[in-house]
């Protein structure tokens, strides 16, 4: 009885969220837009400490600007990302955040090739926490927007497993990416990481 408890339990809060939202059309589009939104982000996340200290920066400017600057940003970037979300929609919100996105990993290339200098590293960590934030706020409202209100907590929560493993998996080859490119070459990489989820999020617009 107790195994069988069990297997309901699963049907009813993994097998049936999933097989409702496998109704949707483009649901395999929809799948391989939510793992690669913010995999350009992903790559530079994996590497960005490692980078810092090459640079010269000490660990207390690191924590520093990432702390204060960092910090302020991300928080400001969610509550712009939700005010364009609440007067753009979510496609034209997705759509522009992720290009400040793809645009925030080339100050990183630039911060490659001007080295230690802390102020542009304020503009950097800023700039990239401000679009993440962004970019986070208008994903999640995507997120929700795709869940059946019957299976909320469980088809949400299956997506945002799905975006977190996905960028988890794609972007563990970033060290080794860096050795042997260098860090120019793969924050130019990165930009470019970025726009196969962008060009993803036309393709949907275009087929709803």
């Amino acid at each position: 009885k107790k195994k069988k408890n069990i297997l309901q339990w699963f049907n009813n809060s993994v097998i049936n969220p999933f097989r409702d939202f496998m109704k949707r059309n483009n649901w395999i589009i929809i799948l391989l837009f939510v793992v690669l939104y913010k995999f350009g982000d992903a790559l530079v996340s994996v590497v960005a400490n490692p980078f810092y200290i090459e640079m010269g920066f000490s660990k207390i400017e690191i924590a520093n600007v990432s702390k204060i600057f960092g910090l302020a940003a991300t928080l400001m970037g969610a509550f712009i990302g939700g005010i364009i979300v609440n007067q753009s929609g979510i496609f034209k919100s997705l759509l522009l955040c992720g290009i400040l996105q793809m645009l925030s990993n080339l100050f990183y290339a630039i911060q490659a090739h001007v080295g230690d200098n802390i102020g542009f590293l304020i503009v950097t960590i800023g700039f990239m926490d401000l679009a993440s934030g962004m970019g986070t706020a208008a994903f999640i409202a995507y997120l929700s927007s795709l869940c059946n209100i019957r299976y909320t907590a469980t088809q949400y929560a299956l997506l945002s497993a799905l975006a977190s493993l996905g960028r988890t998996f794609l972007s563990s080859p970033g060290g080794y990416l860096v050795d042997t490119i260098n860090w120019i070459p793969f924050f130019i990489f990165t930009s470019i990481a970025a726009i196969p989820g962008i060009y993803l999020l036309i393709i949907l617009k275009k087929k709803n």
